[in-house]
């Protein structure tokens, strides 16, 4: 069955995305829609994970820039090139910049059979190529066909008396299929120890044999040195998309790599708003390296990113420069509120980091942070949450609000000074009851009626605010 993929173009005409959601499907002259769901990259491959409107799997294969083949999945193989991808590769969600690029500029790709993949990639590729091209798809066909192919490459190269490519193809072999006798035994013979001299050193190997150092390389990421070999030559060889996609890796997880050089290839390659998706994402990030934290935080407040900001602030040790104190203030007073709850056990540490020197900036900032709260924690809780700020001797007046607050929640007869300190922390919808208590309690009291009005008014409710305001009016002749 002959299938082709055509993912709606993204055009970046002066830095600027034009984009769908979907990718087109033709299946026997019909047409389905999917849905990029993430892109990994695991070693030499790209392989963008997409869904059609009935959850169907398909995964769409590259080898280094140029697309190979699309294929829809039931299931993976344990231990297959797309289990082994899709856990120990660097993703990136279906909307991210990244993915993005890339299917713009390959924006269709087709499924074929084994067989036809394999005629297509022996007429473009080397024969040691075509072997590992092959060993991408194991998840998808029979070993025993990959094995021969393999086999037969290998015999090939050692009859024509090419034993350093015959060693390569053992190389492959050993890393499809690692428990495989016969690679042992192959790689174990007086023919190849010269080879396996020379491949313990990476820096040569990154020159001699790119195929194997990209392999080895991507699952020893954590070691500075393969690391920095592996960025050089993917900039050696123009591959700008792998290079920022291991560059943000490694700044995602602490590595040491020159974060300056990122932000270069982000600003060269991307118009403003990637670049801002691309710096909103990282701000998600914990622990990043403190320069980096430093030019992002930069960056986020350039471009008024307030909840990216908080964000950052809060996942981070980073102390702004005095000249940027202000515009961080602003971003605490401007940032959605739905930012602060899900960063409740870190944000009291960050604000103390940040304004201990400067108390009389924390009231407003911890108002708001309580007030977001309030819907998830309870007043034990967030007076808990304030105990930080009192060890360092900061006493902030809410304190006594939420003081007054537990006690007011156990008295029926102050119901209505309870619902005025919820307005307080911006929470309307537990006024409510407390407005309602405190009008059945004293129903010859105008207050409540008025409160409630002016509440229900608030919350966009213009019928219940025009029913207590009539009340009201009532009330007052």
């Amino acid at each position: 069955m002959l299938v082709y993929l055509w993912y709606a173009r993204y055009k970046y005409e002066g830095g600027i995305a034009m984009n769908r959601e979907t990718v087109t499907l033709m299946v026997n002259k019909k047409t389905i829609d999917l849905k990029p769901q993430q892109m990994v990259l695991y070693r030499s491959c790209k392989i963008i994970e997409a869904v059609d409107e009935s959850e169907t799997y398909y995964y769409l294969y590259m080898y280094k820039d140029k697309p190979l083949n699309g294929v829809r999945a039931t299931q993976i193989k344990l231990g297959s090139f797309l289990h082994r991808a899709l856990a120990n590769g660097i993703s990136f969600s279906g909307t991210h910049p990244l993915t993005k690029l890339v299917l713009s500029d390959h924006p269709s790709f087709r499924s074929i059979s084994f067989n036809q993949l394999y005629k297509k990639t022996a007429a473009s590729h080397s024969p040691l190529d075509t072997a590992y091209i092959l060993t991408l798809f194991d998840s998808f066909t029979a070993n025993e066909a990959i094995h021969k192919l393999l086999k037969n490459t290998y015999y090939n190269y050692r009859r024509n008396g090419q034993m350093l490519l015959a060693y390569k193809t053992l190389n492959v072999f050993a890393d499809f299929a690692p428990m495989d006798t016969f690679t042992r035994d192959m790689q174990g013979q007086l023919d190849f120890q010269k080879y396996q001299q020379r491949y313990a050193d990476m820096k040569k190997i990154a020159v001699s044999d790119p195929q194997h150092f990209e392999r080895v390389s991507f699952d020893r990421l954590t070691e500075p040195d393969i690391s920095r070999l592996l960025i050089n030559n993917l900039h050696e060889h123009g591959r700008f998309i792998d290079e920022i996609a291991v560059r943000l890796h490694l700044l995602t997880i602490g590595a040491s790599v020159e974060d300056s050089t990122f932000f270069e290839l982000i600003e060269q390659h991307f118009g403003q708003e990637q670049q801002l998706q691309f710096y909103r994402e990282l701000s998600y990030s914990a622990d990043l390296p403190e320069s980096l934290s430093n030019q992002l935080l930069k960056r986020l407040l350039k471009h008024q990113q307030t909840d990216a900001v908080v964000q950052l602030l809060a996942l981070n040790n980073i102390q702004p420069p005095a000249n940027q104190k202000q515009a961080v203030v602003d971003c605490f007073a401007k940032a959605n509120l739905s930012t602060f709850p899900p960063l409740f056990s870190r944000l009291n540490h960050t604000l103390l980091h940040l304004f201990s020197e400067q108390p009389q900036l924390l009231e407003p900032i911890v108002i708001r942070c309580i007030s977001a709260f309030f819907q998830d924690y309870t007043l034990d809780s967030l007076k808990q949450w304030l105990s930080p700020f009192q060890q360092k001797g900061i006493h902030l007046p809410i304190e006594q609000k939420l003081n007054k607050m537990q006690k007011l929640e156990e008295d029926p007869e102050q119901q209505g000074t309870l619902g005025e300190l919820y307005l307080y922390f911006h929470q309307p919808e537990k006024s409510i009851d407390c407005f309602k208590w405190e009008m059945e309690l004293k129903p010859e009291d105008p207050k409540p009626v008025q409160l409630l009005s002016k509440v229900y008014l608030s919350l966009g409710n213009k019928d219940e605010a025009a029913v207590y305001q009539q009340l009201y009016l009532q009330m007052q002749r």
